[in-house]
């Protein structure tokens, strides 16, 4: 198991107490994420070992590296003075319950959970990244980033060596469908009902609506979409039919 990566102690100084409890609520649910993530890859990585073995250890070296990630969420969450994460495993089990045949599951997984799921986490890192200055957060931050970048190559990697098919181009509406509805649209309603956002919040990490808002579309059209049509498949038909899928 990787070990922590060397952290700056916080700067909370120019935070009054309110703010920085908001914001280090987000360090635990990250650690969530992360832990969710890390038993997809253990998942994936036994499904691969049948349907695309040449994957199978770099999916399972990945799996190591989120539970790093979760480590270090909830370290950072606890020198921010945030309760210890809840990790619910049941969403995951019932993600793969229907997810038998090893071919589908890899299939499903690398689509939703891996090329698109991680190259809009990605977009959501960097748009942190832009923002924070407090130097814990931003330093743990920057550490998962920089494996972002590089599980979400591995998505698109494996989506090429298994080669297009009409079940990835209905699991890339399905992703894409899914994504929204957990990054875009919460955000959406936050700023329709004009709740207030401290800009101290984003110093401490968290992004504001409107940037995560920017940032998940923008990932969508600049980067999603692209890569779609590069493995053969229609980007522009996943995205437009992603209420539609069955």
């Amino acid at each position: 198991m990787s070990r922590l990566p060397a952290l700056p102690a916080p700067e909370l100084a120019a935070f009054a107490p309110d703010q920085l409890r908001f914001a280090a609520a987000a360090w635990p649910m990250r650690a969530a994420e992360e832990l969710r993530s890390a038993l997809i890859y253990r998942a994936l990585a036994a499904a691969s070992r049948r349907a695309l073995p040449a994957f199978a250890e770099r999916f399972a070296a990945v799996m190591w590296e989120e539970i790093g990630h979760v480590r270090l969420c909830a370290a950072v969450g606890a020198r921010l003075g945030a309760e210890p994460p809840r990790h619910d495993v049941q969403p995951v089990r019932e993600r793969l319950a229907g997810l038998g045949d090893p071919r589908a599951r890899t299939i499903a997984l690398a689509v939703s959970e891996v090329a698109i799921g991680e190259t809009i986490s990605m977009s959501m890192f960097r748009e942190s990244r832009r923002a924070t200055t407090e130097p814990l957060s931003r330093a743990a931050i920057d550490s998962i980033l920089a494996d972002e970048a590089r599980h979400h190559q591995l998505g698109w990697d494996a989506l090429a060596a298994l080669g297009p098919s009409e079940a990835m181009q209905r699991e890339a509406a399905h992703a894409l469908r899914g994504s929204e509805q957990q990054i875009a649209l919460p955000a959406l309603r936050f700023l329709e009902a004009g709740k207030p956002f401290d800009p101290a919040w984003a110093a401490l990490g968290v992004i504001a609506p409107e940037r995560r808002v920017e940032a998940f579309y923008a990932g969508v059209e600049q980067v999603v979409v692209p890569h779609l049509h590069r493995l053969g498949l229609d980007g522009g038909r996943a995205w437009a039919a992603r209420y539609r899928a069955s």
